[in-house]
């Protein structure tokens, strides 16, 4: 999997970008607020569909563009897969709603739209950022956030059953509220738990089976990562009743049915809280280094160590499952890192086809490094290639 070529239009503080790209390493360098971050987002996106630091994909439209009324940002990519080259295209337009700018995404493949489902995974990407920290120490959500977008590009069942369940929790906690307030009849609410069983079962499934695997790879790329020191376990936490949690070593069938059993004796406590209290919906992750929990435990570069070996992780299952290794996006990846640990991240990352790294500090890398990469400087919403070393430090082309 390689990134070929990458335009932008419109997109965060880039008015229009046109960049090709070849195999191999590429340093992108400049200040802080220059948009490194903004180009990785921008190739992310064409890999999920999603933004991973937006609050909505409005954030995403260049605020200069709305101004003067071109509301749209554009996102291009050509891009070379085993099965062949692909052309990617993300629209995101703006239109104004009754409380601000109301955002929607179009998507094109090889010129022709496409469901945005039918596009999530074509291109694989992985990316780290300093956001990846708070995996440790953040609310669940984040947690389940990055098992859905993995399993997402990965299992087509998985991304179509995620989608569906929001709808179900809506209809059936707004059915409960219902019960609660003696407004519904219990048997209202059979449809929708026949389908939270199945659906919930589905996702359930994949995410235990997809841990299992990234708990080996992880602590593999941990150890590498940090040269042997304290292991690094991972463990996944779903909320399910007695009988459904005894059905997850069984059959996916055996534990949507033990999930429905569960949901049904469930059904007291849930007219009560007027909401679903089992489910994917509030499942976990818990991370351990040494044997004990990493959140409030792990030093700063420690939790960098684990959360890289996460996504080292990540992109050798996206590999095992797709058989095509991802592009690998790092932000800032060798921050508040000894010389010692930089270098074992250096090795770690040169086995990849096409790595993009960004950094504020062109000499945070060894010699080896700036070798064999190609150099770039990134500066207001720009990127130009450097000549050389000394030119990614000074600025000059």
């Amino acid at each position: 999997m390689k990134l070929d070529r990458l335009q932008l239009v419109n997109f965060r503080n880039f008015r229009r970008l046109e960049l090709p790209f070849s195999a191999g390493a590429h340093l992108l360098v400049g200040d802080n607020a220059q948009g490194k971050t903004n180009l990785l987002e921008a190739i992310y996106l064409l890999s999920t569909l999603r933004a991973f630091r937006a609050e909505s994909d409005a954030q995403l439209v260049n605020h200069d563009a709305q101004a003067e009324g071109f509301p749209a940002a554009r996102v291009a990519a050509e891009v070379t897969t085993a099965a062949g080259p692909l052309r990617l295209e993300a629209v995101v337009s703006l239109r104004e709603g009754p409380s601000g700018p109301l955002a929607t995404k179009t998507v094109r493949v090889n010129g022709v739209p496409r469901r945005l489902s039918d596009a999530v995974g074509l291109f694989l990407a992985v990316l780290f950022t300093v956001q990846d920290l708070e995996l440790l120490e953040g609310p669940p959500a984040l947690r389940r956030r990055y098992l859905d977008t993995l399993l997402g590009q990965v299992d087509r069942e998985y991304l179509l059953a995620r989608q569906r369940l929001e709808k179900v929790l809506l209809q059936r906690n707004h059915l409960l509220r219902r019960l609660r307030e003696r407004s519904a009849r219990q048997e209202e609410l059979e449809f929708w738990d026949e389908v939270l069983a199945q659906d919930a079962a589905t996702l359930v499934w994949a995410r235990a089976r997809a841990v299992e695997e990234l708990q080996a790879l992880a602590a593999a790329a941990h150890a590498s990562l940090a040269g042997g020191a304290d292991s690094l376990g991972i463990m996944y936490r779903p909320r399910l009743g007695g009988e459904s949690a005894a059905a997850l070593g069984s059959s996916r069938p055996d534990l949507a049915e033990a999930f429905l059993r569960d949901l049904r004796g469930q059904l007291p406590h849930d007219v009560a809280q007027g909401a679903t209290t089992l489910g994917p919906h509030r499942d976990d992750l818990e991370f351990r280094l040494g044997g004990r929990p990493a959140a409030g435990y792990a030093s700063r570069a420690q939790q960098r160590s684990i959360a890289l070996a996460l996504r080292l992780a990540e992109a050798s299952l996206l590999r095992a499952r797709r058989g095509e290794m991802p592009v690998l996006l790092l932000d800032d990846v060798l921050s508040e890192m000894d010389s010692s640990r930089r270098g074992r991240v250096l090795a770690a990352i040169a086995e990849y086809e096409q790595v993009l790294v960004t950094s504020a500090d062109v000499d945070a890398f060894p010699a080896g490094f700036l070798a064999r990469a190609r150099l770039y400087l990134v500066a207001g919403g720009e990127v130009t290639p450097a000549l050389d070393v000394a030119g990614a430090r000074t600025g000059e082309s």
